[in-house]
């Protein structure tokens, strides 16, 4: 892929401003390089992908395992998300966040570009009856931490007991099982 192609996909603003400051929050070794940069970082304005990505990276080279930490990181994003941000207008119960983050609304509301570079987030199927969905995930985000988006995201209005999410089959599907 060029870099011409890859300079399309955009995140916004408040995406990149949310994973440092979860980074921060979470007191993680590369919380105050992440501070540097989201300096110049407008909340509502759109940026290259390669500035998100080089927060992953930063996080990945501070820590030997770091799927742990950027499951946690996507936690907090969202956490702050839900509490400080528009969350608790849209989502009222933690199955909420998967119709709403798998829709135009969640997912493409922070990304942009091509569509082979944008992927999608999307949920297969779910039964709220039996505590079961299915996402699949073509998106360029490291999955440890779409894992942890997932739990923060339906953790945050607190009306589930349980909530897990695993992705060990394959990498591209999360299966999440809820109470």
């Amino acid at each position: 892929m060029s870099g011409a192609k890859r300079e399309e996909l955009k995140v916004f603003g408040a995406l990149i401003h949310g994973f440092a400051q979860a980074c921060i929050n979470l007191n993680i070794v590369a919380g105050s390089k992440a501070s540097s940069l989201i300096s110049d970082i407008d909340v509502n304005e759109w940026y290259p992908f390669e500035r998100l990505k080089k927060l992953f990276e930063m996080v990945i080279e501070s820590y030997e395992n770091a799927a742990p930490i950027l499951e946690r990181v996507g936690m907090e994003m969202m956490l702050t998300w839900y509490n400080y941000g528009p969350g608790k207008q849209i989502i009222k119960k933690g199955v909420d966040f998967l119709y709403f983050q798998s829709g135009s609304q969640g997912y493409e509301s922070v990304v942009k570009g091509p569509k082979d570079l944008v992927g999608s987030f999307t949920l297969v199927e779910i039964d709220e009856t039996k505590g079961k969905a299915l996402i699949h995930s073509t998106t360029p985000f490291i999955k440890d931490q779409e894992r942890g988006v997932i739990i923060g995201g339906m953790s945050a209005p607190g009306d589930l007991d349980y909530i897990d999410v695993k992705n060990d089959e394959d990498e591209h599907y999360f299966k999440i099982e809820f109470c």
